[in-house]
């Protein structure tokens, strides 16, 4: 009996530590379960630095390194980069540009994504882009706007070498990250597969004709030049699409479920340096 009400105690006093921890240091917690995350892909893959996570699938393999040198020798998003840049400068409907909206470009992405402390929600570039270029009588500037995708390609390069710097900065932040470590946990779908089926558990395995990329460094690197699609694709495409390929309903697009996702995916990313847009098959 003594034994068991000293169990108990002890119990009882962990649980309220740990709650404690959990209110005053969200910063701390978010941290802990990051490098647990992190660690599992370091033992996984011992051979592969950490700074390497970066180039995807392309650190799992030498020969599939070189292939991804090569290409970007005369990378296919070029021209949509000088778009990009033409389109976040030029006056739209009313007369102002999207850079009255959200100000330089250089370092701007690497701004994103943060936790808005005044909205109390998780801010993306792309979604923030929409919203400034509708306010502005850009109708047709949606999340299938190629001006969306060749702006962010812009705006991505403008930031490479920067590190991906997320920050967790008060308790609703932290639900948020937890909501996104949620989502990627979840099953769905009638494939019953969560992200972390095909990035984490089965990452480097094969699927069909291709490896299953890693967990860390997935926001460093979008928007991407799919080789398969011929064009470019936003880190909110890529995570619409493999909730979609789950067989599942997948939820709205910039919608908290897929920004709340991404912000624990970035903070995961922390450290890494942006190498926007990059091309991947």
């Amino acid at each position: 009996m003594k034994t068991f009400l000293k169990i108990a105690a002890a119990s009882l006093v962990f649980g309220l530590g740990a709650s404690a921890l959990h209110a005053a240091d969200p910063a701390t917690v978010a941290e802990a379960q990051a490098k647990e995350f992190r660690d599992f892909f370091y033992k996984r893959f011992p051979d592969i630095k950490p700074s390497d996570y970066i180039y995807g699938v392309y650190a799992l393999n030498e020969d599939a390194r070189a292939q991804f040198e090569a290409m970007n020798e005369f990378p296919p998003y070029e021209d949509a980069i000088k778009a990009g840049k033409e389109f976040y400068h030029k006056p739209l409907a009313n007369g102002r540009s999207l850079k009255d909206c959200l100000g330089e470009p250089k370092g701007l992405r690497a701004r994103y994504p943060f936790f808005d402390t005044e909205t109390g929600k998780v801010r993306n570039l792309e979604a923030d882009l929409i919203q400034c270029a509708q306010a502005y009588g850009e109708t047709k500037f949606d999340e299938k706007s190629k001006d969306l995708k060749a702006v962010s390609a812009y705006l991505a390069s403008e930031s490479r070498g920067m590190k991906v710097n997320v920050t967790i900065p008060n308790e609703k932040a932290l639900a948020a990250f937890e909501e996104g470590r949620r989502i990627w946990y979840r099953k769905t779908g009638q494939l019953n597969l969560a992200c972390a089926d095909c990035h984490q558990y089965h990452s480097g395995q094969r699927a069909r004709s291709e490896t299953l990329s890693p967990g860390i460094g997935k926001t460093a690197h979008f928007p991407v030049w799919r080789l398969k699609d011929d064009g470019l694709v936003t880190l909110n495409d890529r995570l619409f699409g493999c909730v979609r390929d789950t067989r599942a309903k997948p939820y709205k697009r910039y919608g908290n479920e897929y920004l709340n996702l991404e912000y624990f995916l970035a903070y995961i990313d922390n450290g890494l340096e942006i190498t926007g847009p990059a091309v991947r098959k």
